[in-house]
């Protein structure tokens, strides 16, 4: 007789990208041999608890995995379980060994390295490809979407530039997401707007950015052809393409607290000089809120610290 875990983990109803929700399917079926190995018997989803997945991360570490690691499968094992209705499992990560000690601490160390494509070389590389072909103008589109509205390169080659925009002006990205979490961008900036109204003209058959002559791997692998030779690259100008991502967190930051973050060289002087007493209620805000639009979880303050850089002091 199989196992009704493994089971229900191939019948299960997720959401998403194909992609995504085969990840999420590996992750969840690696967290059930796991737990079997460590002598644990239950047998369905919905009672699954907090301490199965102590016992396993558990073991995990014990292994050798890292931090990022093991917070990725844990992102595959909550999205199963909440299929089946078990919404117990923390987002926090917050396992802890029977002696009490943390078992899953942060997962990126945080510093104050700009990663963010600078705004010169953006311009360069944009203009250079809105005069190319036409899959160099179509990949100039991609650029503004991250750039104006903080998407991911998989979030922009699989926007529908209809579906996501709403009757009140908000933009509800859901294609191409991390995790498969829809996310709505509530102020978007004119030049997001104006970039999706752009996009409309390279929708393909399919409804999504992607040219009707290529698949999804094949449009990847050229885009990022493209990106390195408009000059965005860590080679070229020290960020990857996901420094677009970076750049309109910084912008977005300094837009709602008023003052600049640390990875784009804000000092905590300038914050009080700028803001006041208020300077700390603002900088929390400006992280929370950016937090939602990047489409991160509610635990992930130490990515947008990577993009905004470490809190002032």
């Amino acid at each position: 007789m199989g196992d009704s875990l493994l089971y229900a983990v191939g019948r299960a109803r997720l959401s998403g990208s194909a992609k995504t929700r085969y990840q999420h399917r590996a992750e969840a079926a690696r967290f059930v041999h796991d737990l079997r190995a460590a002598g644990l018997g239950v047998r369905s989803w919905r009672n699954i608890t907090n301490g199965h997945v102590a016992a396993v991360v558990g073991t995990w570490q014990a292994r050798g995995l890292t931090n990022a690691t093991i917070k990725e499968y844990l992102s595959g094992v909550r999205v199963v379980a909440r299929s089946y209705g078990n919404t117990n499992i923390r987002s926090t990560n917050d396992f802890r060994a029977t002696d009490g000690s943390l078992l899953v601490g942060p997962r990126i160390s945080v510093d104050n390295h700009n990663r963010s494509v600078p705004d010169a070389v953006y311009a360069v590389a944009l203009g250079q490809l809105q005069d190319g072909t036409e899959d160099e103008r179509r990949f100039a589109i991609h650029l503004r979407l991250m750039r104006t509205g903080g998407l991911r390169h998989e979030e922009s080659r699989k926007l529908n530039p209809s579906r996501c925009l709403l009757a009140d002006g908000r933009v509800f990205i859901s294609d191409g997401t991390k995790g498969g979490r829809e996310r709505m961008i509530s102020e978007p900036s004119p030049a997001f707007l104006a970039a999706i109204h752009d996009a409309q003209r390279y929708v393909s058959r399919y409804g999504n950015l992607m040219p009707d002559s290529s698949n999804e791997r094949q449009w990847e692998k050229k885009a990022y052809t493209m990106a390195h030779a408009a000059g965005i690259s860590k080679a070229s100008c020290g960020a990857s393409l996901h420094g677009l991502r970076h750049a309109y967190a910084q912008e977005r930051y300094e837009r709602i607290a008023g003052f600049r973050c640390a990875a784009a060289g804000g000092t905590i002087m300038e914050a009080i000089n700028l803001a006041g007493a208020d300077w700390r209620k603002l900088d929390q805000d400006a992280r929370l809120l950016i937090k939602a639009e990047l489409g991160h979880g509610p635990d992930r303050d130490d990515v947008v610290a990577r993009y905004l850089g470490a809190r002032f002091k």
